[in-house]
């Protein structure tokens, strides 16, 4: 994480606290632009003390009480390199509180930004050279070792990060479903939630956005997700089926004359069509291709 995003977020900590979390301190959402989410991230990565080892469901009951997909914040958390994962244990690993000391007191100097820069960087390096190899070759094809030498993360430095070349995959997936999930927000400076069709049009321009931009990424997708571990997959399928819902809740509300199947199915030929970008080549550059897809579902769901 670079020094910029750090100071970023911190500028920010205030006003993501009084935008994103409601009152009784859980999260409403997940701000769309970086610099915000890593100050969402740090905020709830406090709640896990440095040193403490956690099993993986005392940090989902932990997440659960901040947000209801706390698969996401988990994720975030590792992506962010504020906590960090080997053996089933989880442990904090960066955020403002300098990690192996105690806690600064009210009048201590300004909180420390995320201490585990060059690791999140380096984790960054893996998934980007691994969605590339798998891009090109295959995921059956490519090796521990191939992903490395790409990253320039050589010997048993990489399982540091990963344990497996399965894990590697659920996060290159992982980073295709954040993109395509986040939530469109305004500026920290309060947007009144805007109409149906309007925050369903900004839904399908972010996840058209999103595809345009990851063509060979999704291309991945669809043709390895078969490769994930059980518990990967049933999680990668939840997070697809929340989306869902929250597609089909704003299109209902867009056409509330329109009966509970025609909406499912016009939610799923939406994404039938946005996501066909990983199953042909097109000559259009990102952004044109983003606004023809964006235009056309659109136009399926009658918006």
């Amino acid at each position: 994480m670079n020094d910029d995003l750090q100071r970023a977020a911190a500028a920010n900590a205030d006003a993501v606290v009084k935008r994103f979390f409601g009152p009784d301190g859980r999260l409403t959402t997940l701000p769309a632009k970086q610099s915000r989410q890593l100050a969402v991230y740090d905020l709830i990565a406090q709640r896990f003390i440095p040193g403490v080892r956690y099993t993986e469901l005392e940090v989902n009951r932990e997440l659960m009480a901040v947000y209801d997909d706390y698969v996401t914040l988990r994720r975030g958390l590792i992506d962010f390199g504020l906590m960090d994962r080997a053996g089933g244990q989880y442990w904090r690993s960066g955020g403002t509180v300098p990690i192996g000391v105690a806690e600064a007191g009210p009048t201590s100097a300004e909180p420390k930004l995320p201490s585990s820069a060059r690791g999140a960087a380096r984790r960054e390096a893996i998934l980007t050279a691994a969605a590339q190899l798998f891009a090109e070759s295959g995921y059956a094809a490519v090796g521990m070792d191939d992903i490395g030498a790409a990253a320039g993360v050589t010997g048993p430095a990489i399982y540091r990060h990963f344990g497996a070349k399965a894990s590697v995959l659920t996060a290159v997936f992982g980073r295709v479903i954040d993109a395509v999930t986040t939530e469109p927000d305004g500026d920290l400076g309060g947007e009144v939630e805007p109409a149906p069709a309007e925050l369903l049009r900004r839904l399908v321009h972010t996840y058209a956005v999103a595809v345009s931009g990851r063509r060979r990424l999704m291309a991945v997708f669809i043709r390895e997700v078969h490769h994930l571990p059980a518990e990967d997959r049933d999680l990668l399928v939840a997070r697809q089926r929340a989306l869902v819902r929250r597609w089909c809740t704003v299109l209902g509300e867009v056409h509330p004359e329109w009966d509970r199947e025609r909406v499912r199915t016009a939610v799923h030929g939406a994404f039938g069509m946005l996501n066909s970008v990983g199953t042909f080549s097109s000559p259009l550059s990102d952004r044109e291709l983003a606004c023809q897809l964006g235009e056309l579902a659109m136009t399926a769901l009658q918006v």
